[in-house]
């Protein structure tokens, strides 16, 4: 890829200045053509660095052009520590690249090497310094044609360094009459003379627009941001007003070469200078917006009547002076032409902002192609963007829907209609308008597109793999932009992987230190049960007064996984009265379920239900409840719960968790149904097909008294286990899992998967199943014959459990369990 700032030229000059001579500065490697290859082997790998493939067992493995080479670099350095630099370095060179960008390709080179073992890893991160290739490689000499990455190298090196062989050289060839030695010495003297002449002119000539070139070149940084202005409209049209703001900035943004001022950051700076967010920016507003954001420039455009036509005219502008950096304009013979005309035109403008040749060739998509021909559909979009950002979703639907009657194919509004939709929790009509999106996705820049299809594999077919996989690549091309770390943090949170979730919320909170961003940093971190660090973040939060009822929920949670018993019983004081008591009444209910205290749960749930008794929210209360009340052998509240969630409308993930409770509270065929139903309506979800459906038939198996069918039920789920869900989570496969092998008397495999709960804190601590978990590895202990461990096993489960409900069975059993375990 071309360094931004490579200066590029395209025709124009004498093509004679094309043969002068020229000083090399590259080596030739005479011996390129004669070389052989490595084929490097590790493991059941294969890797091809001359044909650039990677197989596994004679199956090959797919990995983008950039994380081939990184791995490659690590494969020839094996067992070393190769700093993030020298690998920056060796595959990018001098191009700039985030180091969050390369820690997406190793991401991605894990994955396609099936890495996911933090015990024995082939890439393994040495903190803050970079990776160790730690795989033994085996590697052969194989005879074979030049490296063909070599020799593309060794081109771009000469066409960097403008070096040329000896062969560039102009001959001169002299043609006379039998000349004598001395005439023929002057006229090869004097042509020698003449070209030296013109060379030197040609020199001149091209050292003059050199320096032209480079006195009006500009130079963007990839952290540079600008400001884009509203359109000048100089016209009696006031559709071009919000029309001509919306392409623009699509056009824009399509490139990550120019990295436009959000427009969430746009209008908080407008707030700082006193303006409301309605009013008009103006290139002298976005002056001073650019000054208050450090931003680099300000970009504005302007459209007036010239006769029977049109003049377009785009402008960099200078934030201090107001000077113009580059400009470009253009006269359009018809108002349906504009849409395209400015697509045209700001194409050429970028190229004046030094946009690379081969950048502006591949984010190209035409403005009428990616957004809409219509101005009226673009106005209604434009129009209806500002009410959803505004909080009015329903007013935004009115004119999204006007927006795609006018124009039925503009991808980019069905996408904003699934997303207020989504907003008013109508999902029924959100996966319809976010299918529509998908299918003209190609219509779109490549930027939307990829958003339009990890918003689709998230929110439609919930295909996490998928999702995982676009996320990837729009990061390759924009790593810092924020929602696709936002995306790429909730794929790791749904393919089970908490570290790496952590690690990229963190990355979010970082790059957008917001309540938001922040809330779910932390929230991400606790999962991954690195409570310490949590604390931290607590405490930057209240630092830099960030706060919300996330970030609070989670200051209590941390707190009682920490065993921080005093400012558990503080924050429940406080938040009494809060803004928030609802979500805290729910919050000390699962604090008591914890500790056995049934009774007290309902009792608080009650007192939050009767705040809020309606939707979805009040509906998965009802369905927990019954989960929970099965899990501790209350039969009969169960099922009461049960029917009374459903005889509601539930959302899917209630459907789910319902399907749960009735299977283990022994309502097998109506579970076996609605597992059935769920899966069929989800052929492609992830978390459907490999988590929830395996984990309800294999409890009920279990009631069914067929363990070895549950264990076969659940072997796919595995890598999916520390998955975070709307539904059941915490570590749930893996319960099921142990209570099976307990079934079969495998004591030793029944005691690794309730450990997997113990070890994992940050998911279990909100669900009954992580103080269970104690109890079900000391019955697995019991098995092995280790009656010490058990006894200490069932010592903390009724330590846990001190002043649990006496009636409840579990309770009762664990009791009597432990004194039998007392006499032995």
């Amino acid at each position: 890829m071309a360094d931004r700032n490579d200066l590029v030229w395209t025709g124009g000059a004498d093509t004679g200045l094309m043969n002068l001579p020229r000083l090399s500065t590259v080596r030739e490697d005479r011996k390129s053509s004669s070389v052989g290859s490595h084929m490097y082997r590790f493991g059941q790998f294969v890797l091809d660095p001359r044909r650039r493939t990677l197989s596994r067992a004679d199956s090959p493995v797919s990995l983008t052009p950039k994380a081939f080479d990184v791995l490659v670099f690590l494969v020839r350095n094996p067992h070393r520590l190769v700093t993030k630099e020298e690998l920056l370095q060796s595959v990018w060179g001098d191009t700039f690249v985030e180091e969050g960008n390369l820690t997406q390709y190793i991401s991605l080179l894990r994955k396609a090497l099936g890495d996911n073992s933090e015990d024995k890893r082939l890439i393994v991160t040495i903190a803050r310094k970079g990776y160790q290739f730690a795989g033994d490689v085996v590697f052969s000499d194989q005879a074979g044609p030049v490296n063909e990455a070599a020799a593309q190298v060794n081109v771009t090196e000469r066409l960097r360094t403008d070096a040329s062989t000896a062969s560039d050289v102009p001959k001169i060839q002299i043609v006379a009459k039998t000349p004598s030695p001395r005439r023929k010495a002057v006229v090869v003297a004097s042509a020698i003379l003449r070209w030296a002449a013109g060379a030197l002119l040609a020199v001149g000539t091209l050292s003059v627009w050199r320096y032209e070139v480079y006195r009006h070149r500009i130079t963007l940084a990839p952290t540079d941001t600008i400001v884009l202005a509203d359109v000048d409209n100089r016209t009696n049209d006031a559709v071009f007003d919000d029309a001509l703001n919306s392409a623009l900035r699509n056009e824009m943004e399509q490139t990550p070469y120019l990295n436009l001022l959000g427009l969430d950051k746009t209008y908080a700076t407008m707030g700082q200078l006193k303006l409301a967010p309605t009013a008009k920016i103006t290139p002298e507003i976005a002056r001073q917006i650019c000054s208050n954001t450090n931003s680099k420039m300000v970009i504005s455009d302007s459209i007036a009547d010239a006769g029977n036509r049109y003049h377009l005219e785009i402008r960099a502008l200078d934030c201090g002076s107001g000077a113009t950096l580059a400009e470009e304009g253009t006269d359009i013979s018809a108002r349906n032409r504009v849409v395209s005309e400015l697509g045209a035109t700001a194409a050429r403008f970028r190229r004046k902002l030094g946009e690379p040749a081969e950048s502006l060739s591949r984010f190209n998509q035409p403005l009428e192609k990616a957004t809409s021909a219509s101005l009226e559909a673009l106005q209604a979009g434009a129009e209806g963007n500002k009410l959803f950002l505004a909080g009015n979703a329903a007013g935004a639907l009115k004119l999204y829907q006007q927006a795609v009657e006018l124009d039925p194919n503009l991808a980019l509004i069905h996408g904003r209609m699934g997303a207020a939709y989504l907003f008013l929790g109508n999902t029924e009509l959100s996966d319809p308008s976010y299918t529509r999106a998908y299918q003209l996705r190609d219509r779109l820049t490549e930027k939307d597109r990829l958003n339009t299809e990890v918003t689709y594999y998230g929110r439609v077919t919930g295909d996490w793999e998928k999702e995982y996989s676009s996320v990837l690549r729009f990061l390759e091309l924009f790593p810092r932009d924020l929602l696709a770390h936002a995306n790429l943090r909730a794929a790791f949170v749904y393919l089970g992987q908490p570290d790496r979730a952590a690690d990229e919320a963190v990355e979010t909170a970082r790059l957008q230190p917001s309540s938001y961003y922040f809330g779910s940093a932390i929230q991400s971190i606790r999962f991954a049960s690195r409570f310490n660090e949590a604390k931290s973040w607590l405490a930057k939060a209240n630092a830099l007064k960030l706060d919300n009822s996330l970030i609070r929920r989670e200051r209590l949670i941390v707190a009682f996984a920490t065993g921080d018993r005093d400012n558990v019983e503080k924050i429940l004081k406080e938040e009494e009265r809060g803004s928030y008591r609802e979500d805290f009444l729910h919050e000390h209910s699962l604090i008591e379920i914890q500790q056995g205290r049934f009774h007290s749960a309902e009792r608080l749930r009650l007192q939050a239900l009767g705040r809020t008794p309606k939707g979805s929210n009040a509906d998965w209360w009802v369905v927990l409840s019954a989960l929970e009340d099965a899990e501790v052998g209350m039969d009969v509240q169960a099922r009461r719960y049960e029917s009374k969630a459903a005889g509601s409308p539930l959302d899917r993930n209630n459907k789910i968790a319902l399907a749960l409770a009735l299977a283990r509270s022994g309502r097998t065929a109506e579970a076996g149904r609605l597992a059935d139903q769920i899966s069929a309506e989800r052929p492609e979800d992830t978390l459907v097909q490999h988590y929830f459906i395996p984990t309800i038939r294999a409890a009920i198996k279990l009631q069914q008294h067929d363990p070895a069918a549950a264990i076969d039920l659940l072997r796919g789920t595995a890598k999916y286990d520390l998955a975070f869900t709307a539904s059941f989570g915490s570590v749930y496969p893996a319960y099921i899992r142990g209570l099976a092998y307990v079934g079969l008397g495998d004591g030793q495999s029944a005691a690794a998967q309730f450990q997997k709960l113990i070890d994992n804190p940050g998911f279990s601590v909100r669900h009954v199943i992580g103080p269970l978990a104690r109890l079900q590895l000391g019955r697995a202990q019991r098995l092995m014959g280790d009656n010490a461990s058990a006894r200490q096993s069932y010592e903390e489960f009724l330590t846990l459990w001190k002043d649990a409900d006496p009636d409840l069975p579990i309770y009762r059993q664990a009791k009597a369990e432990y004194a039998q375990l007392k006499k032995s």
